[in-house]
């Protein structure tokens, strides 16, 4: 199967104490924190690169993703689309030992 090289879905961030936490609503399991919001940003993407890639390579379902404005913004927080760059990650990914002893 052929997958895209890109993918966008829309993440909530939320400050949390003195974090950021990021949560993808249309998928189960992509979540993540940060000092910074900075670093949120940065740490979402490597999230959701992960969780596509694992979701190809299981051929499950990938879930289509909500529009932007269908999801609640959060008290002190923000909705916000996040790209999976599929390319880099699939290579790293297939350069790693987890991966083969999935395979």
């Amino acid at each position: 199967m052929v997958y895209p090289n890109y993918y966008m879905y829309p993440a909530i961030f939320q400050p949390d104490g003195d974090m950021w936490t990021v949560t993808f609503p249309d998928i189960d399991n992509a979540f993540t924190s940060a000092d910074t919001l900075e670093d949120a940003i940065i740490d979402a993407q490597a999230v959701l690169e992960d969780c596509i890639y694992f979701r190809e390579i299981q051929h499950d379902e990938i879930p289509r993703p909500s529009g932007l404005n269908d999801i609640a913004k959060p008290s002190g927080g923000f909705v916000q689309m996040v790209v999976a760059v599929m390319k880099p990650a699939r290579t790293e990914w297939e350069n790693n030992e987890v991966v083969e002893a999935l395979a």
